[in-house]
């Protein structure tokens, strides 16, 4: 590969980072209460996206895109899951608004995974983010080299952008708290996360299997 195709792989892996989408309000939900928990949804969210290209880069990811009743099976599973996180949020702010507030007593590291479990979940069973990965990162290999070389090396460097994406972002919402306040910024960022996660849910649900 050309340095000029790495750069523009990184342009347009850039963009994906920067559009709104599922990891956007699920990293918002979390990043809001610490700046720890967003943390550790966005390493969920990468860790999600090494699966997707792992899968990519063995074949398994363009066999499940190619079938439309695994696409299916999919999609309504992660199009469910997205709902039910985006009702969680609602229910959060709608907590969080009406009462006083007092932190959960469970263990922190036990917090904590449930964070990562969170996006990590809701990444992998996004068939948009899998259809990144076969269909636009292949765009930028040559088919005069390793195919699946280039397409793990690319899919590093993917990950590394998001890190540095996820910590600005991650920087920016834990600012956000610091200027709103904690609890008003928790009700705020949890409707909107909430009333996101449901339509970008029903919107995954509506895709039809041949995208």
């Amino acid at each position: 590969m050309s340095p000029e195709t790495v750069l523009a792989f990184c342009g347009i892996a850039l963009l994906a980072y920067v559009t709104p989408g599922p990891d956007w309000f699920v990293v918002m939900s979390h990043a809001v209460r610490s700046r720890r928990a967003g943390w550790v949804a966005a390493i969920g969210v990468q860790c999600g996206l090494l699966v997707h290209m792992t899968a990519a880069a063995i074949g398994v990811a363009a066999i499940v895109l190619a079938s439309a009743t695994a696409f299916t099976v999919l999609k309504l599973v992660g199009a469910a899951y997205l709902v039910y996180l985006g009702v969680r949020a609602l229910l959060n702010a709608r907590s969080s608004s009406g009462s006083s507030v007092t932190e959960t007593q469970e263990p922190a590291d036990v917090r904590l995974f449930g964070v990562w479990r969170q996006s990590f979940v809701a990444n992998v069973l996004n068939p948009k983010a899998a259809l990144f990965f076969v269909a636009v990162l292949p765009q930028f290999v040559s088919t005069g080299g390793a195919v699946t070389l280039q397409i793990l090396g690319l899919g590093v460097i993917d990950v590394a952008l998001g890190v540095a994406w996820w910590a600005l972002f991650v920087f920016g919402v834990h600012r956000l708290r610091t200027l709103m306040g904690g609890r008003r910024a928790r009700v705020v960022t949890d409707r909107i996360s909430g009333t996101a996660l449901i339509g970008l849910g029903g919107g995954l649900a509506l895709t039809p299997a041949k995208m």
